[in-house]
C-alpha cells in the first residue's frame, strides 16, 4: 500500500484535489464485532473516497467521558495535529453522549476546522445503566 506521502504526491501531480484523510473510531459499549464495525465504517469512508488513516475502537460505557476513554485521546491528537481532517463513527453517541458534551464537540470540529460522519442519523440505543449528566465532558 502506498505511504501517504506517495499518495500526497500523486494527487498534487494529476492536478485533482486532494483526497480527505479519515480516522474511524467506534465505542463498542454492547456486544458488537469491532472488527465488523470497524469495517462498515471503513466501507463508508472508502465510498465517499476517502483515506483511512487508521481505525480505533474503545471498549467503554457509552455514556464515558472522551478524555476518560483509552483510546479517544489519539483520536483527537490526530484531528488536533490535522494528520486527518475528519472523524467516521457509526453514531454520534459513540463520541459524546449527552447534549451539552454534543454542542461541545461540534464547536471542536468547527474550530480545528474538522468534520464528523456518521453511518446512522439517529442516536444509539439507551445504555444499560443510567447515569446523571454530569459537567462537562472533555
Amino acid at each position: 500500500m502506498p505511504s501517504l506521502r506517495h499518495r500526497n504526491i500523486a494527487s498534487a501531480s494529476s492536478g485533482l484535489p486532494e483526497r480527505v484523510t479519515v480516522v474511524l473510531y467506534a465505542c463498542i459499549y454492547d456486544s458488537r464485532d469491532p472488527d465488523n464495525v470497524l469495517e462498515n465504517l471503513r466501507k463508508h469512508a472508502e465510498a465517499r473516497d476517502w483515506i483511512v488513516h487508521s481505525a480505533l475502537h474503545d471498549v467503554a460505557d457509552i455514556t464515558s467521558s472522551r478524555g476518560a476513554r483509552q483510546v479517544w485521546p489519539d483520536v483527537e491528537r490526530l484531528l488536533r495535529t490535522r494528520e486527518v481532517e475528519g472523524v467516521v463513527a457509526p453514531a454520534e453517541d459513540e463520541i459524546v453522549f449527552y447534549p451539552q458534551s454534543k454542542a461541545q464537540f461540534r464547536e471542536m470540529l468547527l474550530s480545528l476546522p474538522a468534520f464528523a460522519s456518521y453511518l446512522a442519523h439517529k442516536s444509539a440505543p439507551e445504555p444499560t445503566r443510567s447515569r446523571s449528566e454530569g459537567g462537562s465532558e472533555r
